[in-house]
C-alpha cells in the first residue's frame, strides 16, 4: 500500500474530528493528549491490543517505558494508541546569564556536585533578579505545576485513585505555596502575565530569560543560535543529587477503524514507532527523545547538550498526562485557560490548590 502524507495546519484537533466524522481521515493519524478522550468516544478508534498480541506486529507493548502510554487506555483497559517519541520536562539554562549574576554554580554543576536542591533554585532566582534578569517562568498547564510538585518530594496524582491531590498532599501543598511566593517576589514569572507577543521558548532564545521549563524540542533551534551557551538540568530535589518524576510530554499515534487496509495501517504504525522507526526519525540532533527502551545512546549525540543523558533518566521516571485529565475532554480542553483565569484573579495557593484539584477531579 502506498503511504501518502497529509499535513494539517491550523486547529488539527477539530478538523481530525471532522475528518472521521466524514470518513475523510488518515488511516493512521498523531494524537494529542487532549484529544484520545473524544477520539475513543467516537468509536472510530481500532484497539490495538489483538494486534500488538499477534506475531506479525513489528512492535510490542513492553517495547516502551510504561508510564508513557496509560493514558492512550479507555476506561475498560483497551488501547488505542502507541507513543511517537516523547520529551521529558527538563530545566534548560543560559550559562552566561547565569555567570554574570555571580551565580558559581549552574544547575548541572550543583547536581553533579549533589547540592541541586530547593534551596540552590532560590539563590539563582534571587541573584538573577538582583541584576535585573528574568530567572524563570511557569506557564499554565498541569507539567510546570506537577513537576515540581513531583520533583521536591511530593504527590501531584493518587497513583491508586488516580485523582489530583494537589490540595490534600501536604508536600504538594507546600511546593505550591513557594511557587506562589516566587510569584509575588516577582523571582519567578507567571507566562500568562507576559505582554502581548512574547513567548518563553523566545525570550530563552533571545537571552532574556535565564532558565526555561522544556524539551528536547527546543533543541533544534538552540543549534541555530551560535552564541547562547546551553546546557540542562533536572529539577530540583529534595537530596540534591537524585534524577526525579517529572512530566513527560507525550503524542500518540492511532488507527481508525475505517481504513482502506486496516492490517497494512496497522504494520505501518508499528513500524514508525518501534525502535528502528524512532532511530530513524530521531537521529541526527532530533527534537525529541525515544518512547522505547534500548535508543539511550541517540540522545547523546554530538554532546548536544552537554549533560543531555538527562533526558534518558528522566523518561525512565516520568510520567504522561494523567487519565483523570485525558479521559475527560472537558477537563483537558479547558484546563490551561482555568489555571490562567485564577491566577490572574490573584487567589492564594491554598484556593488554587483546591479550585485546580476540583476541576480535574469533577470536570467543573
Amino acid at each position: 500500500m502506498p503511504v501518502t502524507w497529509q499535513q494539517v495546519v491550523g486547529d488539527y484537533q477539530p478538523k481530525i474530528m471532522t475528518q472521521l466524522a466524514g470518513g475523510a481521515a488518515p488511516d493512521a493519524f498523531y494524537v494529542r493528549d487532549t484529544m484520545m478522550a473524544p477520539l475513543i468516544a467516537s468509536g472510530k478508534m481500532e484497539p490495538l491490543d489483538e494486534f500488538l498480541a499477534s506475531g506479525d506486529a513489528p512492535v510490542k507493548v513492553d517495547d516502551f517505558h510504561p508510564a508513557l502510554f496509560q493514558w492512550m487506555k479507555s476506561e475498560d483497559g483497551k488501547l488505542y494508541g502507541l507513543p511517537v517519541d516523547c520529551n521529558p520536562i527538563v530545566i534548560w539554562f543560559n550559562k552566561g546569564m547565569l555567570e554574570k549574576a555571580g551565580v558559581a554554580a549552574d544547575p548541572a554543576a550543583a547536581f553533579a556536585a549533589g547540592a541541586w536542591t530547593q534551596a540552590a533554585l532560590d539563590d539563582m532566582l534571587a541573584k538573577l533578579k538582583a541584576v535585573g534578569t528574568r530567572g524563570m517562568i511557569l506557564e499554565a498547564g498541569w507539567r510546570d505545576f506537577s513537576s515540581f510538585i513531583t520533583s521536591l518530594g511530593g504527590t501531584a496524582f493518587d497513583p491508586d485513585t488516580g485523582k489530583c491531590v494537589w490540595d490534600t498532599d501536604p508536600k504538594a501543598q507546600e511546593v505550591l505555596a513557594w511557587i506562589f511566593d516566587h510569584f509575588e517576589a516577582k523571582t519567578m514569572m507567571y507566562g500568562g502575565s507576559l505582554p502581548q507577543g512574547q513567548g518563553v521558548e523566545q525570550l530563552f532564545y533571545s537571552g532574556q530569560l535565564a532558565m526555561v521549563q522544556k524539551g528536547r524540542w527546543i533543541l533544534p533551534n538552540l543549534k541555530k543560535l551560535k552564541n547562547l551557551q546551553y546546557d540542562i538540568a533536572p529539577f530540583p530535589s529534595e537530596d540534591g543529587k537524585s534524577i526525579t518524576p517529572v512530566a513527560v510530554a507525550t503524542a500518540g499515534m492511532s488507527v481508525q477503524k475505517e481504513a482502506e487496509d486496516l492490517q497494512a495501517t496497522l504494520m505501518f504504525m508499528g513500524r514508525y514507532v518501534n525502535v528502528e522507526g524512532q532511530k530513524f526519525r530521531l537521529s541526527g540532533g532530533g527534537n525529541a527523545v525515544p518512547s522505547t527502551k534500548g535508543l539511550e545512546d541517540l540522545v547523546l549525540e554530538d554532546n548536544d547538550p552537554p549533560n543531555a543523558k538527562v533526558f534518558n533518566e528522566a523518561v525512565a521516571v516520568g510520567y504522561a498526562v494523567p487519565q483523570v485529565i485525558a479521559r475527560n475532554s472537558q477537563v483537558s480542553t479547558n484546563l490551561q485557560p482555568t489555571m490562567d483565569a485564577l491566577i490572574k484573579e490573584g487567589v492564594d495557593s491554598k484556593t488554587f490548590a483546591s479550585k485546580i484539584s476540583s476541576y480535574i477531579n469533577g470536570g467543573s
